[in-house]
């Protein structure tokens, strides 16, 4: 079956839905009154189109048809159940049983008002098809399924196997941003950092408002020692999310320190501390990142420590927020070595 006519296919049960509320009305005494709209599925009237109501327990048929406006009605219908068979653009597509019930026909302007439905086969095809996964082509599935184990395979680090799975879906279809990406993730994990700003830089301009595509090729900049762009790239993730801007810039802080530039850390750890005080570990690591940008200076013979500004609060707002934490003893040593090492005339540097 194709992806066309499965979602006509699909379109057809949920008319079978709307068919169903349709509340007909009886010509005389008990009999019921079906009205209704036909769309094609290019959402125009489908005229002329057969429109047939079988009732399968005593086998009574209405044959109706749509007009110029793809309009049908249909009365003296029996209260019941139906099948409706609908012929459109070459194809019988049955629907229901539906429900067919009676009442007083007494007011045909108010039958018009209030059982008139539109039957848009097109706006439904749509809808089934992106509701349900079954009734898409063959081609989609596959590729889905191969998204799918390149996905698993970065997950389990196998990234060569994630690319061979990724390059024939980029190669037929360059618009999906989540593609590029992953394809930027096995670059970035095989050190491939170069191909990795490409995959994530066409992610990002095919899906800019992901604020952790611009993190990740943060990361990458990282590795290519590309210290400002990394830092651009991280201030923009920040921004798209400002309410995990601290968490961001926190985990820019820590992706500098792994790369063993704590300079750069400084500036994102102030903001991290800036937009959440009570974050204890930012406080240790600006501590840290700060007093690694001390200056060391000779004078008499003697070898002297100027620390910048922060230092020691830092290491002290840590030990307020996490007196037992996981680096209280560390902090304790560093306030320490700060004491013996730093004249107090001299524990800080002007910023």
């Amino acid at each position: 079956m194709s992806i066309r006519s499965a979602a006509r296919f699909g379109a057809i049960l949920l008319a079978a839905a709307l068919f169903a509320g349709l509340p007909a009305r009886a010509q005389h005494g008990a009999y019921g009154v079906v009205m209704g709209t036909v769309l094609d599925f290019e959402g125009k009237p489908a005229v002329g189109v057969p429109v047939t109501f079988v009732n399968p327990e005593n086998n009574q048929t209405f044959k109706l048809k749509t007009d110029k406006r793809g309009e049908f009605i249909g009365t003296g219908f029996m209260p019941g159940r139906y099948e409706i068979r609908i012929l459109l653009q070459g194809t019988e597509h049955k629907v229901g049983p539906v429900n067919v019930s009676g009442g007083d026909f007494g007011n045909p302007s108010s039958i018009n008002f209030r059982n008139k439905f539109p039957i848009d086969f097109s706006k439904m095809a749509k809808q089934q098809q992106s509701q349900d996964g079954s009734r898409i082509s063959e081609e989609q599935k596959q590729a889905m399924d191969s998204f799918d184990k390149a996905v698993a395979f970065n997950r389990e680090g196998k990234h060569d196997d994630a690319l061979a799975e990724l390059l024939p879906l980029v190669e037929a279809d360059p618009t999906q941003w989540a593609v590029h990406a992953q394809m930027a993730v096995a670059y970035q994990n095989l050190k491939r950092y170069e191909e990795a700003e490409a995959s994530y830089k066409k992610a990002i301009e095919l899906q800019p408002s992901n604020p952790g595509l611009y993190s990740n090729l943060g990361q990458v900049y990282v590795k290519m020692g590309k210290q400002e762009d990394a830092r651009r790239m991280f201030d923009a993730a920040a921004q798209l999310s400002p309410e995990d801007a601290a968490s961001a810039y926190y985990n820019i802080a820590v992706t500098f320190i792994n790369a063993g530039d704590m300079k750069a850390a400084v500036d994102p750890l102030r903001k991290t501390t800036e937009l959440d005080p009570s974050r204890a570990d930012a406080h240790y690591w600006l501590g840290m990142a700060l007093f690694n940008q001390s200056e060391y200076k000779t004078e008499g013979g003697e070898m002297k420590t100027i620390v910048p500004a922060g230092t020691r609060e830092a290491f002290e707002r840590y030990l307020q927020l996490q007196p037992n934490g996981q680096y209280a003893a560390d902090s304790k040593q560093m306030l320490e070595a700060i004491d013996a090492t730093v004249p107090a005339s001299m524990r800080v540097k002007k910023k």
